[in-house]
């Protein structure tokens, strides 16, 4: 209710801010005013017409006020103008900060700066009041819980990506590229960079998995105690346990880098709500699935399961690829790990997958596919699929490298 008065109070003093708009009445006829010589640096008087004390009281303005003068001349309205004085340097600094004339302080009254300070406070907290007013309303619809619009009703769908760990650094962000060379303990200006880099951003990112198990997180037992976590799935997740990566959980020093056996860590992004549809048959998934992953389904205890497969893109990238070896052995994600209701503390399960035999200075195209019934693939758009190059060399082969 006082919203309405203080717009009126402020446009009140907003306009007792805007000068005044004199009318100036037509001059009434006069006399011909005498005229003093033209001096010199004065315009003709042509341009203007100077007035003495003496002038006829014809040629004065009939507003004027008797007595009333500006220097020595009467101040005539309509028949002149009135050229201002001129200062410069520090004089007419320390008249802009006091008039002595008029009592102005850089250019305002203290009766005009007050209005205007009255003015923008008033201004100012109305607009502090409305944005405030505009986010009270914005966070009636929002829920810092789960996103307002998800999956299929989302721009991000029901379709996870398929990540690669460890990352690159940010020089070569860009870059999906894992390039090292595995005889280099330490990186060398304009030559192949060592493997340490790559043991430590897979370091780094298994830190959280380390970390003592929050209180909210449950050890599912491969899936044989789901029931706290089911029960309470909004806070309670089941903790994933590094020893399912084998040798790729840090057991065996450099992950491999040093050997030339890489371990490449691989995650499905997180999805609010999602529920994968498992393919719990060989029979079920798509023919094009490679054999080692309808073996793998055959062979597993739990078949709700998102498969994982890597491959060489082309035949020469297979033919030097070698074998991979998956850790765990399913090369999957088990569905008791989801769905991700953005619990406390939650940590994301992971599938290493190791490099064995592969060919020292060839670059190899690698893709790694997640396999589910709601994630889709497409190889243009790199969907469903996670999509690196493997370039491993050693010191003969980086010899011939030039950075």
């Amino acid at each position: 209710l006082n919203i309405p008065w203080m717009v009126v109070i402020s446009c009140l003093i907003y306009l007792s801010l805007i000068p005044p708009v004199f009318r100036v009445s037509p001059p009434l006829p006069c006399d011909p005013c005498p005229a003093s010589p033209v001096r010199e640096g004065e315009l003709p008087r042509a341009a203007f017409l100077q007035f003495s004390p003496s002038a006829p009281p014809s040629c004065q303005s009939p507003e004027h006020t008797p007595g009333l003068n500006m220097g020595n001349d009467p101040i005539p309205i309509g028949c002149s103008a009135i050229k201002p004085v001129e200062r410069h340097g520090m004089e007419a600094v320390s008249w802009f900060l006091y008039d002595k004339d008029t009592g102005a302080i850089m250019g305002r009254t203290p009766l005009s700066w007050l209005l205007i300070t009255i003015f923008y406070i008033v201004y100012y907290a109305f607009l502090a009041g409305f944005w405030a007013l505009m986010l009270i309303a914005f966070f009636q619809f929002i829920d810092d819980k789960e996103p307002r619009w998800q999956q299929d009703e989302s721009r991000i769908g029901r379709s996870p990506a398929l990540g690669v760990r460890p990352g690159q650094t940010w020089d070569y962000i860009d870059s999906s590229m894992i390039l090292f060379n595995k005889e280099a303990g330490e990186d060398v200006e304009g030559k192949v960079p060592g493997y340490p880099g790559w043991v430590t951003r897979t370091n780094k990112f298994l830190e959280e998995y380390k970390k003592t198990a929050p209180a909210n997180a449950v050890d599912c037992q491969d899936g044989k105690n789901t029931e706290p976590q089911t029960t309470d799935q909004h806070n309670k997740f089941c903790q994933f346990s590094l020893t399912k990566l084998g040798a790729c959980s840090g057991t065996e020093a450099n992950f491999g880098y040093d050997k030339g056996e890489p371990c490449i860590l691989l995650k499905l992004n997180r999805i609010y709500g999602l529920v994968p549809e498992y393919y719990e048959s060989a029979e079920a998934i798509p023919a094009e699935a490679p054999q080692g992953v309808k073996d793998r389904i055959t062979a597993a205890e739990n078949k709700k399961q998102v498969w994982v497969s890597c491959r060489g893109e082309n035949a020469a990238d297979e033919e030097s690829m070698g074998d991979v070896e998956f850790f765990p052995s399913d090369a999957a994600f088990p569905d008791y790990y989801f769905p991700y209701l953005n619990q406390p503390n939650y940590t994301s399960p992971v599938v290493a997958v190791k490099f064995k035999g592969t060919k020292v200075g060839q670059f190899i195209h690698v893709e790694c596919r997640a396999w589910a019934g709601n994630i889709n693939y497409d190889k243009r758009d790199r969907a469903g699929i996670a999509h690196f190059e493997l370039l491993i060399h050693d010191k003969e082969t980086a010899s011939k490298v030039v950075m």
